[in-house]
């Protein structure tokens, strides 16, 4: 019930076999396989960090044909780590794929019944994503510490239900993130998680009221609470702190860095490639 790496075309990543036999492209990058120079070397996949704008172009496109996916397919939001959903439908394809400035204004989750590719991007933050076999749908959230202290997961899975959904029947998977071992925070931050929360099982107390906080475990208590079991819960074990050799870390490497991209994808059946569909 974890991820695994895989080299696919031309660059490697994470991904979920579980969810490819579903018929969902799920996958998460690495640092690693673009054209960006330090200190964004070398697959950075954001236009908002100071990077040379057409190697980020170049690098997006490296990561689409990756998913054999063109960029009018993938639609991303603008992230401003807060808690808003979005849901999108093939109208929305192109918005944020190939611009800063043509994303979905204030938006942290993405949800869509569409084939549209739902592309996120994170450095420490956490990657999660959702997958809805009776509605047909598919989510990612952008969960850093104000969005999982928001309960972001919860909103995503409000909206679920609002599509008519059983939220309890949603899989579920927290890519890598920072890890407990390296997010140290302060009084500020747990005082935050204390007015959504009824325990902090997932904040270990340090000397002078600091905290190690585990964001991972702060999102799958939310995701518990509303009735998900835990074998439809996938949890990645990397902590992009720790491993800067794979990944970008804004705590470990500051704000000049790169970011990488949480995708998720619910392929065509052949029915559907070939237009054609069964029923009356």
């Amino acid at each position: 019930m974890t991820w695994i790496w895989r080299q696919g075309k031309k660059l490697t990543y994470l991904t979920l076999p579980e969810w490819e036999r579903e018929g969902i492209q799920i996958g998460f990058s690495t640092r690693w396989g673009g054209v960006s120079s330090l200190p964004y070397g070398t697959l950075n996949l954001g236009f908002h960090v100071g990077d040379v704008p057409e190697d980020v172009q170049s690098n997006r496109q490296l990561w689409y044909q990756e998913w054999d996916t063109l960029s009018h397919q993938v639609v991303l939001g603008e992230q401003i780590h807060g808690t808003k959903i979005q849901f999108v439908t093939e109208q929305d394809g192109g918005r944020g794929s190939d611009s800063l400035a043509t994303a979905i204004p204030g938006t942290d989750g993405l949800l869509t019944q569409s084939h549209l590719a739902l592309m996120a991007l994170f450095a420490d933050c956490v990657p999660v994503f959702f997958y809805h076999r009776g509605l047909k749908a598919v989510g990612i959230a952008h969960a850093g510490w104000r969005g999982t202290a928001g309960r972001i997961v919860e909103k995503v899975l409000t909206e679920i239900e609002a599509l008519g959904g059983d939220p309890r029947e949603t899989w579920v998977a927290i890519g890598p993130s920072i890890g407990p071992c390296c997010y140290e925070v302060d009084q500020k931050v747990i005082r935050e998680f204390a007015q959504n929360f009824s325990q902090l099982s997932f904040i270990q107390p340090k000397e002078k009221g600091q905290g190690m906080l585990d964001l991972k475990k702060a999102n799958a208590v939310v995701l518990q609470e509303a009735g998900i079991p835990r074998e439809q819960i996938w949890v990645a074990l990397e902590c992009t702190a720790c491993q800067t050799n794979s990944f970008f870390s804004h705590r470990r490497e500051g704000p000049r860095t790169g970011r990488m991209a949480g995708w998720i994808r619910q392929l065509p059946t052949k029915e559907e490639k070939h237009g054609y569909h069964t029923g009356c």
